[in-house]
This record gives structure tokens, C-alpha cells and sequence, in this order.
């Protein structure tokens, strides 16, 4: 029998009476259950006390450290001094060898003034010859020069006499015309006699004319003589001039070396023809070293020659380290790269097996150089700071509880940095667990130790 609407209106409301029943049931329930939970959380919490909030921190003791300031810079080994020799003279090069007999090539010590190389000598030994000759001939021009001078000389001193005499006589001629002209003016003396003093006093005059002609000419083959000996003492001087020449030329076909060292380069072989500017051998200077490095100018206030120390490694020398002082700063800068050359000197070491020396030049060299040194300065770790903001903080433990000290910071060296305020020596700090830290944080200290080494 089919429901009337009235019916279905009931069953709708008894239908949703039921559901609002039972959601209140359960909902009251699940309320029930969460704060039984939480009284049973409140009750356990009340039994175990007030729960303890101090942060698990490590501390050490702020020490001393000493700090440097050190740069690296990268250079390579080169020889204190190279030479590529070459001959003075043209020529064949007839040998290079040692004096026993030793082939010159790479890898030979030569002395300084030791004997290298030969060239053929023969063509020089010959213009030796012709300049002796030259020179004996030019000597024996000057010989014959000074001779005729004193011949000369003696020629005009016979010329002076002779010119005195003839001078004497005309003087006593004069007197003695005088004398008649005066005689036969009183009618003393006849004319005849007058006329004969005349023609002797004329006589006379001749002579001394021609004496003191004698004279002159002396005068000029002197001065000609003396010109032939400035001639020949010309000649003479630029025969010697020769004679040296030829000599040095025939000494420079003996090829020595010219310093102290060790060859790096032949260039030439035995019968090669050479010329004043083609290389033998090249020889270095290695038994002492030099690395030079670009340092930047604004650091060249703390570089100072025979100061300054560093520490130099190159892969010649596996796990060594060898202990230099700055030698010299070169005198420019470079205007590109602003950096000046710093020059240092390291005694060269020989291999025992092999007897060569062990830094060879274009070795590649790594140079530490030590600024700065500061002693006995106030560090710490370099990760102990903690960044705030644009301070640096560090926290300082006063019993359990820590404060938050701002800190300046300065030189760091191999992971220490130093504290130039901020911290004291004594000082107990956070080492561990201040990331976690706020200023006056409880802390528990699980571990404690220094803070740095001295």
C-alpha cells in the first residue's frame, strides 16, 4: 500500500534525527579519547618535573698564537747568468774540446779561462809574420829619420859658426871703412886706401848675407827632417798598432770559456766556418739559482731585500722546502699587470747518482713569501665566528649562561684568525653548538679545550 505524503515527510525527518544522533555520538567520542590523551600527557609531565632547556655546547680556552701573513707566487728556476759565446775573428773551427781531449757538449763544466776551442790559426799567423816585418821596416824609417835630423842639426850649428864669423868680419870692416873715411877727410889717407876699405867692408856684407842665407836653409831641412821623424814615428805606431792587432787576433783563435759553468747548448761543430757573430755553445751559471716572481706593487712596502724570507717548492724536489731571503727588486713596474720582479738566489744541490745538478733552468718554482709575522696575537678557529647581520659574534660562557660578543677580526693564517677585539686570553668560548646560541642562552658543556695553540 502505496505511502501518503505525509507519511514520507515523517520518515524523512525520523531518517535524518538518526544520522544527526549518531554523528554526535562518535564526535563526542573522539573528544573524549583526545583529552584523556592530553590529561594523561599533563599527568606524565607533572611526574617527570620541569624539563631542562639548556643548550649542548663544547668550550675552550681563548691562548695566544703567532700569525703570518704569506703570499704565493709562481715563477720558474733560471741559471744566475748565461753566455752564448761566440768568436771575436772569423775562422774554421778546427776543434772543441777540453785540453784532455773531453768533446764540449751539453752537460760539460767548464772553468773560467778554460780552454774550449781551437780555430784554425794559420791565416792569423801569417799577418803575424807581415806585421812584424811592417813594424821592423817602420823602425828602421824612424832610425834613418833621426839620423838625418842630427845630421841636420850639426849642418846648422856649422851654419851658425860660419855666420858668426862672417858677422865678426863685417863688424871689423865696418871699423876699419869708417876709420879711412875719417882718414882722408882730413887728407890723412889717400882715396885709394878709402876705396879698398869700402870694397872690403862690401866683401864683407856678402858673406854675412850669404852665412845668414846658410842659416835659413839649416832651419828648413831641420824642420823638413823633424816632419819625416813625426812621419816615421807615425808609421812606426800604426805598425805596432798591427803587430797587436795580428797578435790579439792570432790569441782569439784560442777559445776560452768565460766563466764558471755548465754547457747547455753546442751550436757548432768542428769545421763549421765561422763568423764573428755566429754561436758555439751556450753556458750557464747554475751552481746557484734564481727564481724571480711578479709581486703586486701594493705589496712591495713589505717585500725588503735581504729580509723578507719565503719558502720555495718545485716539483725537482719532491716534498722539500727550501728556506730563501729576497736577493734584489727589480728597479721597474710593469704597466700592465702592476706587478714589480722580486729576485731570489738558491744554492744549487747535485744529484748523487748522476752528479748534475738537480735545479735545472724553466723547472717550474712556487715561492711563499712571508709578509708579515705578528707573535703572541689573540686567535681562534676560523669557522668559530658566527655571521650576524655585519658583525662577527662569538659566545663568551660566564657559568652556564653565554654572551654574545661582537668580535674584529684580522690576519688569518693555516685556518687561524686573529681577534684584534673582542676576546681575551682566558676567555671561555663556544667551540661547538653556537649556531644554536642566542645572548644568554643556557648552555650544558659536554667537552672543553683551547681554543688555539701558541
Amino acid at each position: 500500500m502505496a505511502e501518503t505524503p505525509r507519511q514520507l515527510k515523517t520518515n524523512r525527518l525520523l531518517f535524518w534525527l538518526t544520522l544527526l544522533l549518531v554523528v554526535a555520538i562518535l564526535g563526542g567520542a573522539g573528544y573524549g579519547a583526545k583529552w584523556y590523551s592530553a590529561r594523561q600527557q599533563e599527568r606524565q609531565k607533572a611526574a617527570q618535573g620541569r624539563r631542562d632547556d639548556a643548550v649542548t655546547v663544547s668550550t675552550a680556552i681563548v691562548t695566544t698564537a703567532d700569525l703570518q701573513t704569506i703570499l704565493t707566487f709562481n715563477g720558474d728556476v733560471e741559471a744566475l747568468q748565461t753566455v752564448k759565446l761566440q768568436p771575436k775573428i772569423p775562422g774554421r773551427l778546427l776543434k772543441l774540446e777540453l785540453e784532455d781531449g773531453t768533446p764540449v757538449e751539453e752537460g760539460v763544466v767548464v772553468q773560467k779561462g778554460q780552454l774550449i776551442g781551437q780555430l784554425d790559426d794559420r791565416e792569423y799567423v801569417a799577418q803575424l809574420d807581415i806585421a812584424k816585418a811592417a813594424l821592423a821596416a817602420a823602425e828602421a824609417a824612424l832610425a834613418v829619420a833621426k839620423s838625418d835630423l842630427e845630421e841636420e842639426k850639426a849642418n846648422y850649428a856649422s851654419c851658425r859658426a860660419a855666420t858668426d864669423n862672417a858677422q865678426a868680419n863685417y863688424d871689423d870692416k865696418a871699423r876699419e871703412q869708417k876709420r879711412m873715411a875719417g882718414l882722408v877727410a882730413s887728407n890723412a889717407a889717400t882715396q885709394q886706401s878709402l876705396d879698398q876699405a869700402n870694397t872690403a867692408l862690401a866683401q864683407a856684407s856678402a858673406q854675412l848675407n850669404q852665412a845668414t842665407a846658410n842659416v835659413q836653409g839649416a832651419l828648413a831641412k831641420i824642420a823638413s827632417a823633424e816632419a819625416d821623424i813625426q812621419r816615421a814615428a807615425a808609421a812606426f805606431a800604426q805598425a805596432q798598432a798591427g803587430l797587436e792587432t795580428a797578435e790579439l787576433n792570432l790569441a782569439e783563435t784560442r777559445i776560452y770559456s768565460p766563466m764558471r759553468g755548465v754547457v747547455s747548448e753546442k751550436l757548432a761543430d768542428p769545421g763549421a766556418m765561422l763568423s764573428s757573430s755566429t754561436p758555439i755553445v751556450t753556458i750557464v751559471s747554475i751552481a746557484t739559482v734564481k727564481v724571480v716572481i711578479a709581486v703586486p706593487v701594493n705589496h712591495l712596502s713589505r717585500v725588503i731585500p735581504g729580509q723578507t724570507h719565503a719558502t720555495l717548492t718545485t716539483p725537482a724536489l719532491p716534498g722539500r722546502e727550501i728556506d730563501c731571503v729576497v736577493e734584489k727588486i727589480y728597479p721597474t713596474v710593469d704597466t700592465v699587470t702592476r706587478t714589480a720582479q722580486v729576485e731570489f738566489r738558491v744554492k744549487n744541490e747535485r744529484d748523487e747518482a748522476s752528479g748534475a745538478f738537480v735545479l735545472r733552468p724553466g723547472v717550474y718554482a712556487s715561492v711563499a713569501v712571508l709578509l708579515e709575522e705578528r707573535r703572541d696575537v689573540v686567535a681562534i678557529d676560523l669557522s668559530l665566528p658566527v655571521r650576524n647581520l655585519d658583525r662577527e659574534l662569538m659566545f663568551v660562557c660566564h657559568g652556564d649562561v653565554v654572551e654574545a660578543v661582537p668580535v674584529k677580526l684580522g690576519t688569518t693564517f693555516r685556518g687561524l684568525v686573529e681577534v684584534e677585539e673582542g676576546l681575551q686570553p682566558g676567555d671561555e668560548i663556544v667551540v661547538q653548538g653556537q649556531h644554536r646560541l642566542t645572548d644568554g642562552s643556557r648552555i650544558h658543556r659536554v667537552q672543553s679545550e683551547a681554543a688555539s695553540e701558541k
